[in-house]
């Protein structure tokens, strides 16, 4: 007479070593924290993928504005018609430090020149030529963003939403491991309570 033998399958034993069957030598306190530890598990994988689409979506928005700006803006070359003069301001916290500012001219969209104020290095002589951006007003404006730097904040937004998902998955399995040891602590004291006077009167005999 032939007998079969069932062989488990991987997810039944899955299900075993992480403690979700019901066992003897199992508490209910140990499935609630293996269920929460699986939730948390697959939680984590889903702020990889949120952080993932955070860094992909910031990367695109950059390139859109960057686009934007580079068809409304130009560069131009200025030329500097002073040496740079640190300006003389009451108090030290103003301007800003290591730069200073000098006349210069560039030539404008509609094909004119402007001669203005720029902020410049402070070792900025007359003669100099220094490339500057423009709007279509010919006023001076930041630089759109370079390649490197649109992947520098993606990365940065993506480690943050990372970071941040992971510290707070973190701290909610601090606070529910501290719940699950004061629920065991307190049934470890309720069945000692119940077992320590036999036990008592067993061993003083």
């Amino acid at each position: 007479m032939s007998s079969t033998v069932c062989v488990p399958g991987p997810l039944t034993r899955l299900v075993r070593r992480h403690g979700f069957t019901r066992s003897a030598l199992r508490r209910s306190t140990d499935r609630v924290e293996a269920g929460v530890a699986a939730v948390l598990a697959v939680l984590a994988l889903v702020t990889v993928l949120l952080a993932t689409v955070v860094a992909m979506s910031t990367y695109r928005q950059a390139q859109s504005e960057a686009a934007t700006k580079a068809a409304q803006q130009a560069s131009v070359t200025a030329v500097l018609l002073t040496n740079a003069a640190v300006p003389f301001t009451d108090s030290p916290e103003q301007g800003v430090a290591g730069h200073a500012t000098a006349v210069a001219r560039w030539p404008l969209p509609s094909g004119q020149q402007r001669t203005a104020p720029l902020w410049v290095s402070a070792d900025r002589h007359a003669g100099d030529r220094m490339l500057i951006w423009i709007d279509q007003l010919g006023n001076r404006v930041d630089p759109p963003q370079t390649p490197g730097s649109m992947i520098a904040d993606a990365v940065a937004y993506g480690i943050a939403v990372l970071a941040g998902g992971w510290v707070l998955l973190g701290g909610l399995w601090w606070s529910v491991c501290q719940v699950l040891g004061r629920i065991n602590a307190a049934r470890w004291d309720l069945d000692w309570t119940r077992t320590d006077p036999g036990w008592s009167h067993r061993t003083s005999q």
